[in-house]
């Protein structure tokens, strides 16, 4: 959902046409998809060991159906947004000599 609004703000800010995000429904807990993402919240809840693999699944389960963000080595379009100090910050500042890593992660607490 980050991904999503932070391209939509994106393409705003550099004159791209912004097409709303289609809503889907989580998967429900009878599915191949809902019993992965429940199995892996028990475990972490209960402080068990989950396997790289198992914890792969529980990503592309999450991310089913998305059809919003950009594309994996998609070159995002420069932007300038406020950060937490209210300092105008672009897209080129952020990024040092060997490029920028951004990470999205989902949670259930936002």
């Amino acid at each position: 959902m980050i991904a999503a609004v932070l391209s939509a703000i994106a393409g705003l800010l550099a004159g791209a046409q912004w097409v709303p995000a289609q809503e889907k429904a989580m998967p429900d807990s009878n599915s191949s998809s809902g019993e992965v993402i429940t199995q892996v919240l028990k475990k972490i809840r209960s402080g068990e060991k989950i396997a790289p693999s198992e914890f792969q699944e529980f990503v592309k389960a999450q991310n089913e159906g998305a059809t919003t963000g950009l594309k994996i080595g998609e070159k995002i379009p420069d932007f300038a947004l406020a950060d937490q100090n209210g300092n105008r910050r672009t897209f080129r500042d952020l990024t040092g000599p060997s490029g920028l890593f951004l990470v999205f992660s989902r949670s259930a607490d936002w």
